[in-house]
């Protein structure tokens, strides 16, 4: 995963907030956060190579930072990818190590059809 941004400390005093959303509290938190996670991302071209934004196709674009910085943290449109993880260090859920295929989501109402091939045998 990503690493720790916050001062042991300060993360040990929002173990309490694990699992709810996060919000950098100013531009150099959020340089930090950019760094540690979205830098590192498979889900991000733009962020990891500095590439233009528009050059890059639909599957490499993440619209995670785009919508932290158009929503307000207690609006149900703010990302909760960004939440304080386990330790209280601020992670993002969706990160994908640069490099690694990013999983596709399966669609709940659909059967699994192998899972129901292995039933019968």
């Amino acid at each position: 995963m990503g690493q720790g941004i916050h001062p042991p400390g300060l993360a040990a005093m929002n173990v309490k907030n694990a699992g709810e959303k996060y919000r950098p509290s100013n531009g150099t938190e959020g340089d930090c956060f950019f760094a540690a996670w979205c830098c590192k991302c498979a889900r991000d071209k733009a962020m990891r190579e500095g590439c233009d934004i528009d050059e890059c196709d639909d599957n490499e674009r993440c619209d995670i930072v785009t919508r932290t910085m158009c929503f307000k943290v207690e609006d149900p449109e703010y990302p909760t990818e960004w939440q304080y993880g386990k330790d209280g260090q601020p992670c993002c859920t969706a990160f994908v190590h640069a490099g690694e295929a990013i999983p596709v989501p399966r669609c709940e109402k659909t059967v699994d059809m192998f899972e129901e091939a292995t039933k019968c045998n």
